[in-house]
């Protein structure tokens, strides 16, 4: 099969709206920006899921209203319903919330009678005949693990990885697998720190700050530092947020410095499929910042 041939099987797969969530818009819009410039050109349909709200995320409203988070998530997901689309969700927490609710409304009436109780005050409905997936099912099943492998510029650095619990819903493991997968494809290395399966401590925030600032976070920069890795690699925005906030309270409180730039994963595609960092303003709105990534890069490329 030729590359035309594989784009126009991939176009006639799925069409997806892409469910930004919260914090991607607001303090991680380099990684929105290379998601939605890089995805067509591997022939991905993708467009924004408009007038969407939060997932609303599932850890803390399950236990305060179901019936609130099955209502708002059931809003979300209809929005690419009408579309005609399915749904594609680049973080973990946002996939966790919008995959459960989809599943529990696919396998329980009475629940999806109930959302459209509250629905209907909003002129709305919802089928719940639509797809949830996940950014790493998108590109390691319908764009193809082999085609990236193939086609993707090997980028000359090497990295560690935060996979992120949520990324564990599944009992076979394979949002973990193709998350590992693809680092592999498009990194010279990917260094193990022994470290990988400890959350980065965004949910122990809740209850105890501390803890989650240096028994959760801080423990996982010493190990990634001892690497000497160029960069912190995930996919959850959730992650991102807790593991900023916690670089910029143990600098202030501290002085320590980890100065290992975490970025998402879609940065490294973007540029191992020819987009320059500033294409999607990689440098921008960073706590560790980037610059000695982005010359290593550029250097190397040269």
């Amino acid at each position: 099969m030729n590359e035309q041939t594989t784009v126009q099987a991939i176009k006639a797969k799925a069409k997806y709206s892409h469910f930004l969530g919260c914090v991607m818009p607001t303090k991680m819009p380099w990684a929105e920006s290379a998601i939605m410039k890089t995805l067509p050109r591997l022939g991905v349909d993708i467009e924004y899921l408009t007038k969407s709200t939060c997932c609303p995320r599932a850890g803390v409203w399950i236990s305060v209203d179901k019936r609130v988070w099955l209502t708002l998530a059931s809003y979300n997901l209809l929005q690419a319903e009408q579309a005609g689309r399915d749904v594609m969700v680049s973080c973990n927490g946002c996939y966790v919330t919008l995959y459960e609710a989809n599943k529990v409304l696919n396998e329980d009436p009475k629940a999806l009678e109930e959302v459209n109780h509250y629905l209907a005050a909003a002129g709305k409905h919802f089928d719940a005949n639509i797809r949830v997936r996940h950014l790493l099912e998108v590109l390691y099943e319908d764009v193809g693990i082999d085609r990236i492998r193939r086609e993707a510029r090997k980028l000359p650095i090497k990295v560690a990885i935060h996979p992120g619990c949520h990324m564990r819903i599944f009992q076979d493991g394979h949002l973990v697998k193709y998350f590992t997968e693809l680092n592999e494809a498009l990194v010279d290395e990917v260094v193990p720190y022994g470290l990988e399966r400890m959350c980065c401590g965004l949910q122990a925030n809740l209850a105890d700050r501390e803890f989650a600032t240096y028994d959760r976070a801080k423990r996982k920069f010493d190990a990634i530092k001892e690497q000497n890795v160029d960069a912190l690699v995930l996919v959850c925005s959730g992650c991102y947020d807790q593991f900023e906030r916690a670089i910029a309270t143990l600098r202030k409180k501290d002085g320590y410095n980890f100065d290992v730039p975490v970025i998402h994963l879609a940065e490294l595609l973007a540029i191992s499929y020819g987009l320059k960092p500033d294409d999607f303003g990689m440098r921008y709105m960073r706590t560790a910042p980037v610059d000695k990534l982005i010359e290593k890069l550029e250097i190397k490329s040269k």
